[in-house]
C-alpha cells in the first residue's frame, strides 16, 4: 500500500498503517501545500492547533516529495517544541515520551521525506507495530479516491473515534483525529489498542 510521508502523522494515517505489514512511502508525487505533508494538529488550551513546517520547494508546484527541503529561516522547531510542550505538559505520558518527541523535532535531516521517516519509525516502534517501509521508484497514479495518499489527506476527518480522556476534556468535547501526538501523549502504550481493528 502507498502512503504519502507524513508530519506527525493523524491519528487516522496510523490507525490504517497498523493494519499493513509494508508500506511504502510515494516520493515521487508532487508536493502539496497545507497538507499534513508538513503539517500536524494537536490540542492546545484554546483548542486544536496546527503546526506547519517551512520548506522550498525547488520546482515550485511541479516538485517532487523527495525534493522538499526544510528551511530555517525561522525558529520553527523552538515554535513546534514550546506549543507540544505547552499543550501536553500535564498529559499522563508526557514525562516519558516529552524528551523524546523534542528529540525528533530538533534533529538536524534537512530533506522532509526524511525527517518524517525518523518521526514515523520512533512512533512505530513506540506503538510496537513491525511494519516494513519502502519508497516508490515512480510515481504512481492513484485509482480512485480511496487511495490511501487521497483519503488520508482530508484537512477534517468524518471517522468516528472512541473518545479518550484528553488534556483539556474538563474544558472541551472531545476532539477526534488529532497528530498521533495527542494519542500517545494521552494514553501511552495503550495507543496500540486503540489504533488496531477491534476483534469481535
Amino acid at each position: 500500500m502507498i502512503y504519502s510521508s507524513n508530519y506527525f502523522g493523524t491519528i487516522p494515517y496510523f490507525q490504517s498503517i497498523a493494519q499493513r505489514n509494508e508500506i511504502a512511502i510515494d516520493l515521487f508525487e508532487h508536493y502539496k501545500k497545507q497538507t499534513w505533508r508538513n503539517r500536524t494538529q494537536i490540542l492546545e488550551s484554546n483548542g486544536p492547533m496546527y503546526l506547519s513546517v517551512p520548506v522550498m520547494r525547488p520546482n515550485g508546484s511541479k516538485s517532487p516529495v523527495k525534493d522538499i527541503l526544510i528551511t530555517h529561516d525561522i525558529n520553527w522547531q523552538k515554535d513546534h517544541w514550546k506549543a507540544i510542550e505547552s499543550s501536553y505538559k500535564h498529559a499522563p505520558y508526557f514525562f516519558y515520551y516529552g524528551p523524546q518527541v523534542k528529540a525528533l523535532i530538533y534533529q538536524e535531516e534537512n530533506e522532509l521525506y526524511k525527517f518524517n521517516l525518523i518521526i514515523l519509525k520512533q512512533f512505530l516502534k513506540w506503538l510496537d507495530l513491525d511494519i516494513k517501509i519502502s519508497f516508490t521508484s515512480d510515481y504512481v497514479v492513484p485509482e480512485n479516491s480511496e487511495d490511501h495518499r487521497i483519503a488520508l489527506d482530508k484537512k477534517s476527518f468524518e471517522i468516528v473515534q472512541k473518545p479518550y480522556i484528553q488534556v483539556f476534556s474538563d474544558k472541551y468535547p472531545f476532539y477526534p483525529n488529532l497528530s498521533i501526538l495527542d494519542l500517545i501523549m494521552n494514553q501511552g502504550p495503550l495507543a496500540r489498542n486503540y489504533l488496531l481493528p477491534q476483534k469481535r
